[in-house]
């Protein structure tokens, strides 16, 4: 029967600190997508101006949520301890020009130009 050293823990834990924030990661990929969405939706709108449906607002309306979404958790995601906050970064200021960009797509819309 062997003992144990009173020096020595029985049960080591280790803790690994993830490199980027995980919700930063997501508000990236959501303001990649919203941006994506705009663009093609300006391209169909280019394309086919007189049979674009109802569902092409309702597209629109679903990135402008998507990105605002994105500009939260990424605003909110800065909470989280990681070491590089790149991510929340550039997710935060990517969904946010993307809100301002729906925003003024929808205002414009609204003004009949």
């Amino acid at each position: 029967m062997t003992r144990q050293k009173k020096d020595v823990p029985a049960y080591v834990y280790y803790y690994r600190e993830t490199r980027f924030s995980g919700w930063g990661i997501i508000a990236t990929v959501l303001g990649i997508l919203s941006l994506a969405a705009l663009a093609v939706l300006t391209w169909y709108m280019m394309r086919f101006s007189d049979t674009a449906g109802d569902w092409v607002g309702a597209a629109g309306f679903t990135a402008f949520a998507a990105a605002f979404v994105g500009m939260v958790q990424g605003l909110s995601s800065f909470r989280d301890n990681c070491r590089s906050y790149l991510f929340s970064k550039i997710g935060t200021l990517l969904c946010g020009f993307m809100v301002a960009a729906w925003f003024l797509v929808f205002c414009v819309g609204l003004g009949g130009l």
